[in-house]
C-alpha cells in the first residue's frame, strides 16, 4: 500500500524494467498548465531525443550537447 510519499519513492526505486532500475527524484514544484513549445522552436531539441525502441510513445531519452 502507498500510505505515504517516502514508500512511494521507494517502491518506484526498488522496480526494474530489463534489469535496469530507474532514478526516482521527488518534484515538488508546481508546473504552470498550458505551457507549450512552438513548433519551430521544437525542431532544435529533436535530435537530443532517443526514442525506446520498444516504448516510443511513452519513452524518451534526453541527451544534452
Amino acid at each position: 500500500m502507498l500510505d505515504s510519499v517516502e514508500t512511494a519513492i521507494n517502491r518506484a526505486g526498488n522496480m526494474t524494467w530489463q534489469g535496469i532500475k530507474p532514478i526516482v527524484h521527488l518534484v515538488e514544484t508546481t508546473y504552470e498548465k498550458g505551457i507549450k513549445v512552438l513548433p519551430k522552436n521544437l525542431k532544435e531539441y529533436l535530435p537530443l531525443w532517443q526514442r525506446s525502441e520498444t516504448l516510443p510513445k511513452w519513452d524518451i531519452t534526453i541527451t544534452p550537447t
